[in-house]
């Protein structure tokens, strides 16, 4: 789940295929040049398809090597084109034609558009990239403003706009038009071209196909936090203000604080990593949190999902969700306060999707069988072991693969281990029985890293290495609860009476103590 991507969603607005926007209003240009992208009317009757992918997926490198490649005339694939009454649909080359229209109108993520789309809630690591985006284009390349300023007086431009100042002018992008007769044609000769070019993965195509489920659109809303486009706009008006607001709470309680730049310095992380393009993991957790399995099998069809059609049962998805994510983080009575370092984060400090979904369903496990009590007595041990084996998560997904196969896996790890240190295992004894189990054994075989550390081939430290050297010397002096002893996460603090209140304990620091909401509100009464 790469994250060093450009976001240029906002520059395209979206559309359903089968709206009728009237009678066309703009020909079949067979050209597309650098005016068609200022402004006028093809511009405003530009639009994408609602069920497209995000335009997130090009690095800093590849928008500055589209605009590089635009200005000096190299050969740029074809955009295919689909009209529909007034409307003007890409169904192949957002990326290329975004990537221009961020030049054009300096706009990488961060800019007017961007911010009127996402609602002025930008997440940070997209204003990074895209600063990044621009100062790599307008190093290399220069300004579209230093273009139009040397067309007008030459003489003063940079050498670098000189040589190509001429050529912009004449410079297009060839259109061809796919000849659908109607909106489904149009959504199957999309499907059928970028899957040709670059393969959609089956999460993003079960996303895409199942637009309108309550699945793809309650995933959409916590990835935005419900902002960007509106894909609950056809329900009522309480409802889709309800779906954003929701959005908005579980994206915040997954990704509060912002996770800042590697190597980590801080145990502050968010639960979840980072929010930037995480929509197939989002989407992974409003299946679990709702009992909803996805079959990602080759050479299947993607699982069908039923259309929302009114908002009721994403708003009731978005609820699932929410409780979910409350057990695991936020200051609710019930939250059980898990730090993410300890259960989401690899030794280096990169998290791992798949332990967060396996950790959701063994909560939901445990609340079921009314057992969370008995996590509570057992948690500071486990956590310990969990601490010293942090290597287990890369060998589970080194061994299944990342998505629900690990999250799989890791479910049934942390249900043994809990059943292990619930029967009064020390962790020498639950080392052995894992070790003994033909399921388990893989995860005690030390890998070549373990086996000879410290090559001293490299002239520097890793981001990974340092951020677990970090680790190590940070979690031993981290806040703990006062009442389980494992650690406590800053999202999931409550101060607690170490004598009760309604035992006569006071309201000052002498009587006071930090514990996990859950150890709080319910282990002690």
């Amino acid at each position: 789940m790469t994250t060093n991507v450009v976001n240029l969603d906002a520059l395209i607005p979206r559309e359903d295929l089968a709206v009728d926007s009237g009678a066309p209003n703009v020909s079949r240009l067979e050209k597309i040049d650098i005016r068609h992208l200022e402004e006028g009317f093809f511009l405003s009757a530009l639009r994408k398809p609602d069920f497209q992918r995000e335009t997130a997926h090009w690095s800093p490198a590849k928008v500055a090597d589209l605009v590089r490649a635009f200005v000096d005339g190299d050969l740029i694939p074809a955009v295919i084109l689909w009209q529909s009454g007034r409307d003007v649909f890409i169904i192949d080359g957002a990326h290329r034609v975004s990537a221009l229209l961020a030049w054009v109108h300096n706009d990488y993520g961060d800019g007017k558009k961007s911010t009127v789309h996402f609602e002025a809630r930008i997440p940070e690591e997209q204003k990074k990239i895209a600063d990044r985006t621009r100062k790599l284009v307008h190093g290399e390349i220069g300004s579209y403003a230093d273009y139009i300023a040397a067309s007008k007086n030459l003489a003063n431009a940079a050498d670098k706009v000189k040589e190509r100042v001429g050529r912009l002018a004449t410079n297009s992008l060839v259109a061809q038009w796919v000849p659908a007769s109607d909106a489904k044609a149009a959504e199957d000769s999309f499907f059928k071209i970028n899957q040709a070019a670059t393969p959609i993965d089956r999460v993003e195509t079960t996303i895409l196909r199942a637009r309108n489920s309550a699945n793809a659109i309650s995933a959409r809303a916590i990835v935005r936090a419900g902002t960007g486009h509106k894909y609950w706009g056809g329900f009522g008006t309480e409802r889709q203000a309800t779906i954003e607001e929701m959005g908005r709470k579980i994206h915040s309680a997954l990704y509060d604080p912002p996770l800042g730049d590697l190597p980590i310095k801080t145990l502050d992380v968010p639960v979840a990593g980072r929010g930037y393009n995480a929509l197939p993991f989002v989407f992974d957790l409003v299946n679990q949190a709702n009992g909803i399995r996805i079959i990602d099998a080759p050479r299947k069809e993607p699982t069908k999902l039923p259309e929302d059609k009114d908002g009721e049962r994403t708003m009731e998805f978005l609820g699932n969700v929410h409780r979910a994510v409350e057990q695991i983080t936020t200051t609710h009575p019930g939250s059980l306060g898990l730090h993410p370092i300890v259960y989401f984060y690899t030794r280096g400090g990169a998290f791992q999707p798949a332990t967060f979904i396996g950790v959701t369903k063994l909560i939901a496990t445990l609340e079921k069988e009314n057992k969370l009590k008995v996590f509570a007595g057992v948690r500071q041990a486990l956590e310990n072991f969990l601490m010293e084996n942090k290597d287990f998560i890369s060998k589970v997904v080194h061994k299944f693969g990342s998505g629900d196969r690990s999250a799989d896996w890791f479910y049934k790890l942390y249900l043994r281990l809990f059943s292990d240190f619930t029967t009064g295992r020390s962790p020498p004894h639950v080392s052995a029985g894992l070790a003994d189990d033909r399921d388990f054994a893989f995860l005690t075989v030390p890998s070549p890293r373990e086996a000879a550390p410290g090559d001293g081939q490299k002239r520097r430290f890793s981001r990974g290495v340092k951020s677990a050297a970090f680790f190590e010397e940070a979690i031993p002096g981290a806040v703990r609860c006062s009442v389980c002893k494992a650690l406590v996460h800053r999202n999931s603090m409550h101060v607690d009476h170490v004598q009760r209140k309604r035992d006569g304990g006071a309201h000052d620091l002498t009587n006071a103590a930090v514990s996990h909401p859950f150890c709080n509100s319910t282990v002690k009464h």
